[in-house]
């Protein structure tokens, strides 16, 4: 996955492109999809990049954030990254859903940690 752009740009058409955020979304979503169930550290980290590792926590906040995703801790202490079903847009103005999110410390010695586990 590559560097996030923050900005969505605009075309000429006035069609949104899609940032680097949004695709690497898209990419983590479809593994989801096909596997249901991921170790949060495996899917997350890029074993040759720092930056990618956090850009990979980055897009994987904002889909938590949005409840297609949701990360549970396991009986074992690991943390299971799955997909869900996001709520409705009428639910989420209307209360009756929210939206979700989660504090993660990570920094280049946790990154080193997981590179030796």
């Amino acid at each position: 996955m590559k560097s996030t752009t923050y900005i969505n740009k605009v075309d000429e058409t006035g069609a949104e492109e899609k940032t680097d955020t949004d695709r690497n979304m898209a990419v983590m979503f479809e593994i989801l999809r096909r596997k249901r169930q991921v170790k949060l550290e495996s899917f997350i980290l890029n074993r040759s990049s720092f930056a990618q590792t956090v850009e990979n926590l980055f897009a994987l906040s904002f889909l938590v954030k949005d409840g297609r995703v949701e990360i549970v801790v396991h009986g074992s202490g690991s943390h299971i990254v799955s997909p869900k079903n996001a709520p409705a847009a009428s639910s989420i103005a209307s209360g009756e859903a929210a939206y979700s999110h989660f504090v993660f410390r990570f920094d280049f010695k946790d990154w080193k940690d997981l590179l030796r586990n």
